[in-house]
């Protein structure tokens, strides 16, 4: 059974890249789809080399894939979302949001002693900071996965705000309100670096 080599998966990548799909969990997942149609053709009676093969290919499929290279779809949108539901109520995002909570409370008290008004508002700040990380780049690649998970933290977040407006300081319905945020955050974080670490194995194994 004929396979790809290295040098053939690095340059779909590098078309990929080249045709503005810079988003590397949409490209990895195009460049898995294209490797494995070529390698189909390869094993099914096309006798020509990669190149011809794959040119040929993109000939046929080039509209078709640069609309799969948009970073935001219902498609990219409900995966997110199903991974970050299954993270939410995980044992790491359960300790990271208890970390968060007494964190953010301690900070509370604290700031509440100076004024009641900048003990309410940073700790949200800094939550908002942490969980919305739509413009957030890790070793300077870029996921569009990061912009959908924005989505969900950014209209959370805007909820939360409204709450808080009708809510008074340190009281239990504050520190409801805290804690759901603070778990969210945490399960945001858990379903981001979940994600990178999935892409980057799943390229690997390309």
């Amino acid at each position: 059974m004929k396979k790809l080599t290295k040098e053939d998966i690095q340059f779909i990548d590098s078309y990929l890249s080249n045709a503005d799909i810079h988003y590397e969990d949409i490209r990895i997942e195009l460049i898995d789809h294209v490797a494995s149609e070529i390698e189909h053709r390869m094993n099914t009676g096309d006798e020509r080399g990669f190149y011809y093969i794959f040119k040929d290919y993109m000939v046929e499929n080039k509209t078709s894939l640069e609309k799969q290279g948009k970073p935001y779809s219902w498609k990219v949108f409900k995966s997110v979302w199903e991974i970050f539901i299954s993270n939410l109520f995980s044992i790491k995002s359960i300790i990271g949001g208890v970390f968060l909570f007494i964190g953010f409370w301690l900070l509370n008290n604290f700031l509440y002693e100076i004024d009641a008004f900048l003990a309410m508002m940073i700790p949200w700040i800094f939550l908002t900071i942490i969980s919305v990380v739509p413009a957030l780049r890790l070793n300077k690649k870029r996921y569009s996965f990061l912009g959908n998970l924005g989505l969900f933290d950014s209209f959370f977040f805007w909820f939360g705000f409204q709450v808080l407006g009708y809510l008074e300081n340190n009281s239990v319905s504050f520190y409801i309100i805290m804690g759901a945020m603070c778990l969210f955050s945490a399960a945001s974080f858990n379903t981001m670096f979940y994600l990178i670490t999935f892409y980057k194995k799943r390229f690997q194994s390309i």
